[in-house]
């Protein structure tokens, strides 16, 4: 194997008497597609916060080719070439599509590529579909179109690894099989390095090669995605047997 591009070693976060993740550690190698799994409440969310300087850690560390991420703002930490979306769409309100697309391209990293941002901010919406819907107002847009701007302004910054955070939430079935195929698109063709949390496990299994499995805070299993989904204390926590004889099928 490679070196990682993504280290994770023995991360732990405390809010108060409550630890939100506990003694965690993984790595993600270029070039794959890594999924993070469990109930709510297991801790992904602020795992990501923790990836990528929204919180500072209590404990562990944080590595990203060849840089210290642990106390790096969430700035330096996307100048570096981390990317992310979150689980709400929040475009900015009163801009349009372009508008919003065109930000993030003004920032160092996005800046860097030496292309012009308006022209940048154009070949980001091509690539995400949104390309007709570029002079609409950025809040107008439907829900599945709003996720697919959060990924074309995480794209704008150049991004090494692309983290994202529940990308179907909210989704109907016509609206997940469209934006998987995106995903799968911006891995194979742009070799984007991914690591995905989300809920829709029959979508996510078709996306992910291998799967971090947490529960209250701790990983309980990482591994092949297959063998993840059929483990034991996996399906206790989260999957549930009829689940998982759907996600193996």
């Amino acid at each position: 194997m490679t070196a990682p591009l993504l280290e994770v070693q023995h991360l732990t976060k405390r809010f108060g008497g409550l630890t939100a993740v506990s003694d965690v550690t993984f790595d993600v190698q270029p070039g794959e597609i890594l999924g993070i799994l469990g109930p709510n409440g297991a801790g992904k969310t602020t795992l990501f916060n923790l990836l990528t300087g929204f919180i500072r850690p209590d404990s562990g560390r944080v590595a990203f080719a060849g840089h210290d991420l642990t106390r790096c703002s969430p700035t330096q930490v996307v100048n570096l070439g981390v990317a992310r979306t979150f689980q709400l769409c929040r475009p900015f309100v009163g801009m349009s599509v372009l508008e919003n697309a065109l930000v993030p391209c003004y920032s160092p990293r996005g800046a860097g590529t030496r292309e012009n941002p308006h022209a940048r901010a154009l070949q980001m919406l091509e690539h995400v579909g949104l390309t007709q819907q570029r002079d609409l107002p950025a809040e107008l847009l439907s829900y599945g179109d709003q996720r697919r701007l959060e990924i074309a302004r995480a794209l704008a910054t150049d991004p090494k690894i692309l983290l994202l955070d529940e990308p179907f939430a909210g989704l109907g079935s016509s609206e997940i099989e469209p934006l998987s195929a995106l995903i799968q698109t911006l891995h194979q063709k742009r070799g984007l390095t991914i690591v995905i949390i989300e809920h829709k496990l029959r979508a996510f299994m078709r996306l992910v090669q291998r799967i971090v499995a947490l529960d209250f805070g701790e990983m309980i299993a990482i591994g092949d995605a297959q063998a993840i989904v059929r483990d034991p204390k996996v399906i206790d926590a989260y999957i549930g047997k009829s689940e998982a004889a759907i996600a193996t099928a």
